[in-house]
């Protein structure tokens, strides 16, 4: 006569179960997260490889941030595609945003995402901080494999439809706390490893020399003498 399974043997076993999926579910999650990142990255690098090719058709020229286009043809990304050989990808596999597929009723008329990533305007000539002497050309630039061009757009608020950050409002003299709060308020912190909206949270950027890198905030931004994004001050 065949002999069954008793209860404890199939509590042995379920708990047996139990560990391995407990073990197995934050590695492979942790997998999925790293696969992600290094698609966004691919991302990033195609960008800056079609600004490379824009630049070298056009006297070493920056790449300018549009002002109010709402489609792909006319903003700064649809300028970019006849110089990549491959269709640019718009959207990092992790951005969760909901205006990919509904527009921003919030602005008028409404507007939908075109892309999860936007520029620096430390390197957008026509976007650049009062004040600045900003650079049209890459030639101008004498550390470029330090700067940020391209950054990754926070999902929801007034800079989920944006083509662009503003650098110079990450840091208000008079509130210097809310430094990291206003941050993450153009960008999604932490988006690809470390803590959400904390200093160690890691995004990807793409940097002016053509690479693209993945980077917690505290070393892509301290505060404005101590950043990536500022040509003057980034080491």
């Amino acid at each position: 006569m065949r002999r069954g399974f008793t209860l404890i043997e199939l509590l042995v076993v379920i708990g047996i179960i139990s560990v391995l999926i407990a073990v197995l579910v934050p590695s492979l999650a942790a997998a999925k997260r790293t696969a992600q990142r290094t698609r966004c990255l691919a991302n990033l690098r195609g960008l800056e490889m079609a600004q490379q090719m824009y630049a070298g058709a056009n006297d070493n020229a920056l790449l300018d941030a549009g002002d109010g286009s709402y489609d792909v043809p006319g903003s700064w990304i649809g300028i970019l595609q006849p110089y990549s050989g491959n269709p640019l990808i718009r959207r990092c596999p992790s951005d969760q945003s909901p205006y990919f597929d509904s527009p921003d009723t919030d602005l008028s008329p409404a507007v939908v995402r075109l892309t999860s990533y936007g520029l620096s305007n430390y390197v957008t000539p026509s976007h650049a901080p009062l004040g600045t002497t900003p650079p049209a050309k890459i030639t101008q630039i004498a550390n470029a494999a330090s700067v940020i061009q391209f950054v990754e757009l926070a999902e929801t608020g007034s800079y989920a439809v944006a083509d662009h950050v503003h650098v110079d409002d990450f840091y208000f003299s008079l509130l210097p706390n809310t430094t990291l709060q206003r941050i993450c308020g153009q960008m999604p912190v932490g988006r690809h490893g470390g803590t959400l909206n904390s200093w160690n949270g890691v995004l990807n950027y793409g940097f002016v020399d053509g690479h693209a890198e993945s980077l917690p905030l505290q070393r892509a931004y301290a505060s404005p003498t101590q950043n990536l994004f500022n040509p003057a001050v980034a080491q």
